[in-house]
């Protein structure tokens, strides 16, 4: 088991593969979010980031926040019925959890690509 992998399950056995690779789209674009799923009301955005990087870059209106190391042992909660967008500073966070998210079954998760920085660049009113 790789060290992400580790971390991410704090010791914990992994359920699935989580470097498994999907053939469906798995991240999206800035622009394609604005452009499609901006104005739309089916969607909530899944913030991973901790809570000091939420204190020092903001935080997105509406988004359910969750530390991804907390995500293995709650995946039962996530909804399967709506899209959900997974957010990180940077995407490398969100891709890793929306991979994983995937192979756990959960095919309506996607990562917003560029990260959260990216997002308030383009959608200042986002930001919470």
């Amino acid at each position: 088991m790789d060290i992400l992998a580790t971390r991410m399950y704090r010791g914990k056995r992994l359920v699935g593969n989580m470097y498994k690779t999907n053939e469906e789209q798995l991240g999206i674009s800035i622009t394609e979010f604005t452009d499609e799923w901006k104005d739309q009301q089916d969607y909530i955005f899944v913030d991973i980031r901790e809570d000091e990087e939420i204190e020092n870059e903001g935080s997105i209106k509406g988004a359910f926040m969750i530390s991804m190391y907390d995500i293995p042992e709650k995946i039962d909660m996530a909804p399967d019925y709506i899209t959900c967008f997974i957010c990180c500073s940077d995407s490398t966070r969100s891709e890793q959890v929306a991979k994983y998210l995937r192979n756990n079954g959960l095919n309506n998760m996607f990562y917003i690509e560029g990260g959260i920085e990216e997002l308030f660049k383009v959608s200042p009113e986002l930001k919470g």
